[in-house]
């Protein structure tokens, strides 16, 4: 498959340049830089907008909308342009020599796939980040860190890390764009649920490689308020009423041992902070709170925000969903 028959999207945040590197990889794979957009998430208010090569659009956001509402932004406009496949990736990612022809090819072999993706390991290392994620029975979610069997270079999952996806827009026509109200994390993983029960399949090719850089310990207040809540709505919906109330029991326990992780470090009976259990059994539990009460958006005020910056507060009454 040709290049032409796709636009991609890229994810940048903050002032830092780390997208520069991905365009760089992109362009040595062949994509035409006429078929990048960057949609900017500002950390600050007027922090000025990427520098791009010539040709490459910039879609500025009004503020920071997170990776689910940020995404869809760009998504729009490439559908606007017209494609037949949507190339996603954060900033922090990069494509190894191969792993873009990998992906097209695969992707015009078998139609039944509505997204694939590459293996994903840690920037810097050859430890596997994800051979693609799976969802159990009762409805929590892992990252799959061995390299799984494969049939025609494919092997099947039940999703893909946001950080880099090839998404058939088919497939979106059938389920809508990623749900906005998630904010960040876990919305990849309900978007390829919603494609999967729309008739396509996911896959993982073990073969293509590309380098990630999970910011997650950057904000441990925020990741974890973001991965109970949306956790708990992704495990509702692909597992029903059990698979709320088991996740409702391993997010408490989740919980009660950051408090004592936190309790032990503050005492001395145990070294490290004590800053980063307590900013992740705060965020932890006020995602649980918020999760039954409906509270969508981005994440409020709590310790250990990191660089999470520039949102706007989610109205109180946004109760939808």
């Amino acid at each position: 498959m040709s290049v032409e028959a796709v636009r991609t999207v890229v994810l940048s945040y903050g002032s830092g340049g780390e997208y520069e590197n991905l365009l760089a990889s992109l362009r040595a794979e062949g994509m035409p830089v006429e078929r990048i957009l960057v949609v900017h998430n500002p950390a600050s208010p007027g922090e000025p907008d990427p520098v791009t090569p010539p040709g490459c659009e910039v879609l500025r956001a009004s503020h920071n909308l997170g990776y689910a509402a940020g995404m869809n932004l760009g998504i729009e406009r490439a559908l606007a342009l017209g494609c037949e496949w949507l190339l996603l990736f954060t900033h922090d990612a990069r494509l190894r020599p191969g792993a873009l022809a990998a992906l097209l090819d695969a992707a015009e072999r078998h139609p039944e796939y509505g997204v694939l993706g590459p293996a994903q390991i840690f920037t810097g290392t050859e430890a596997p980040f994800s051979y693609g994620g799976l969802t159990r029975s009762n409805g929590t979610m892992t990252h799959r860190v061995e390299r799984p069997p494969s049939e025609d270079g494919i092997a099947p999952c039940d999703w893909m890390d946001g950080g880099t996806m090839l998404i058939r827009t088919d497939a979106l026509a059938r389920t809508g764009d990623f749900d906005a109200r998630l904010w960040s994390y876990c919305e990849e993983a309900d978007l390829c649920l919603r494609i999967a029960r729309a008739g396509f399949r996911v896959g993982v090719l073990p073969d293509a490689i590309a380098d990630q850089a999970p910011g997650g310990p950057k904000r441990p207040g925020p990741w974890a308020y973001l991965l109970t809540r949306n956790g708990g709505a992704y495990a509702r919906r692909a597992a029903g009423l059990r698979g709320l109330a088991v996740f409702t029991v391993r997010a408490l326990l989740l919980t009660a041992y950051e408090l004592i992780r936190t309790a032990a470090r503050g005492l001395r009976l145990r070294p490290g902070s004590a800053e980063e259990p307590w900013a992740t059994a705060v965020g932890g539990a006020r995602g649980l709170f918020d999760l039954y009460r409906r509270r969508w958006g981005p994440p409020p005020p709590l310790p250990g925000a990191g660089d999470v910056s520039n949102v706007a507060p989610s109205p109180e009454d946004d109760r939808a969903g």
